[in-house]
C-alpha cells in the first residue's frame, strides 16, 4: 500500500464530498466547495493511487483565534480493503497538525463522536478531554461541563445521560501544538 496524505485538489472535490457525506457530515456540494475554497490548506485527503480512502479537515475557531477546530476525520472502513485501524487517521492528524502550526495556531479542538473507539483514537493521538456536552434530538445543547480526565469524564457522562436522556453526550478534546 502506498498511501499519500496531501491537501485536497479540485479534481478530488466530488469524491471527497461523497466520502464526507457517507462518513461524516452531509452538506450540499456548492456549500462543500465554498467551505473548502475558504481554507484549502485545511482540507486533506488520503489516497491510495486513484482511490480516495480518507479525509481530514478543519476550520478556524469562531471563539478563539489561536484555536483550529478539527471538523472531521474519517478513513474508509470497508474491512475488505484493510484501511481501517492501520495508522492512516493518525498520519492525517500529524499532517493536519503541521499545517495548522505553520498557520500560527496553538491548539486543535475537536468534538468526538459518541463512540469509545473514536474517543480512544483522539487520546492515542495526544488529545486531552476538556469538556462534555449533552445534546438533544435537534443538537440543542442541554449542558456543558469542564473535565480534565477521561475516566472521570465517563462517570460524569453517565450522570448527564441519567439527568437529560439526551441524543448524545460527547467529549470535547484539545491538543496543544506549539
Amino acid at each position: 500500500m502506498m498511501i499519500e496524505v496531501r491537501t485536497i485538489e479540485q479534481h478530488d472535490y466530488e469524491r471527497a464530498h461523497a466520502f464526507q457525506s457517507e462518513y461524516l457530515d452531509r452538506e450540499k456540494f456548492p456549500e462543500f466547495v465554498q467551505r473548502v475554497a475558504a481554507n484549502p490548506d485545511l482540507y486533506f485527503v488520503a489516497v491510495n493511487g486513484d482511490e480516495l480512502i480518507g479525509i481530514c479537515y478543519g476550520h478556524p475557531s469562531k471563539k478563539d483565534e489561536s484555536v483550529i477546530t478539527l471538523q472531521g476525520i474519517a478513513v474508509d472502513l470497508n474491512e475488505t480493503k484493510g484501511y481501517a485501524r492501520v495508522g492512516i487517521g493518525s498520519r492525517m492528524i500529524r499532517v493536519f497538525e503541521s499545517a495548522v502550526k505553520t498557520r500560527g495556531y496553538r491548539k486543535i479542538a475537536v468534538g468526538s463522536a459518541d463512540d469509545p473507539t473514536v474517543e480512544k483514537f483522539y487520546l492515542k493521538n495526544g488529545f486531552k478531554p476538556t469538556e462534555l456536552v449533552a445534546k438533544g434530538l435537534h443538537y440543542e445543547e442541554y449542558e456543558r461541563i469542564s473535565i480534565d480526565d477521561y475516566e472521570v469524564g465517563n462517570v460524569r457522562r453517565e450522570e448527564l445521560w441519567r439527568k437529560y436522556a439526551p441524543k448524545e453526550v460527547i467529549f470535547i478534546f484539545e491538543k496543544s501544538i506549539g
